[in-house]
């Protein structure tokens, strides 16, 4: 039983890097698939460097998609992308689990229970901000890493459009989830405040690509304060970061201390 971790880049090395030590141990394989443009279609000039992950060259399969097909969307630039996945995984065991994130979706693979009793897996991650240590307590939790096996996997896409819930016996049309409680970390925005610009004028969400969410001051205001990015009601908290974290975090605080409250 082989695991494949497959996930979409876009310049994030710091969350890279601890998603690549904490699920070395666990995978068979890190499937990375990036693109030439963003999601809003503008062109890049950084991309993916294997030698900045030189450990893990032996595990790394790396895909760079040229160009999206004419006339997508933003959103439809995002989900080419994440579908990419299912050209490279074709010949792959039909019985290979598969698991499907967005890059700063962690999944804690230490925690895998009824993987074998449901087609569908989700893992419930705590959902943090800006900080390793700085949790999101209006929705604490998120939905994140879906898994299955490759020969129930309709489409990468297909699986995260799929809606978590715990559905009656009765309705067998419906996706019966295994969810996964303690299921990982989901570590949003862990970056500089010039790479949550980036971010933000490459993402999908369009709609807060306007200066009043781009301005670096406000950004860096924003982190000190603790408040969210695009001023929505959402309330943060500091957190005891202990071994609950993935250990590369902990037995690193010193070195990361810059990632920590």
């Amino acid at each position: 039983m082989n695991f494949y971790d497959c996930f979409t880049y876009n310049n994030e090395e710091l969350v890279l890097d601890i998603r690549l030590n904490y699920l070395n141990k666990f995978v068979k394989k890190f499937i990375i698939v990036e693109s030439r443009f963003t999601h809003q279609g503008k062109e890049k000039n950084k991309f993916f460097d294997i030698k900045n992950f030189k450990k893990f060259e032996n595990k790394i399969q790396y895909y760079l998609i040229d160009k999206f097909p004419d006339n997508l969307s933003n959103w439809g630039r995002e989900n080419f992308q994440r579908n990419y996945h299912a050209n490279v995984t074709q010949n792959l065991h039909d019985d290979d689990y598969i698991m499907i994130s967005d890059l700063d979706e962690i999944p804690n693979m230490r925690n895998m229970k009824n993987i074998n009793k449901f087609k569908y897996t989700v893992f419930e991650q705590l959902n943090f901000s800006y900080k390793f240590n700085l949790i999101n307590t209006t929705h604490l939790n998120w939905y994140g890493t879906r898994l299955c096996k490759k020969k129930n996997l309709k489409s990468p896409q297909w699986l995260r459009d799929q809606k978590i819930k715990k559905y009656s016996f009765l309705k067998f049309y419906k996706i019966k989830w295994n969810i996964i409680n303690k299921g990982g970390w989901h570590f949003s925005y862990l970056m500089t405040s010039e790479k949550i610009r980036e971010k933000i004028k490459s993402f999908s969400h369009a709609e807060f690509n306007q200066e009043k969410y781009t301005n670096i001051n406000t950004i860096d205001e924003k982190i000190k304060k603790g408040v969210d990015l695009f001023d929505r009601d959402q309330k943060y908290q500091k957190v005891e970061l202990d071994k609950s974290f993935p250990k590369m975090i902990f037995d690193n605080k010193k070195h990361l201390s810059d990632w920590i409250v």
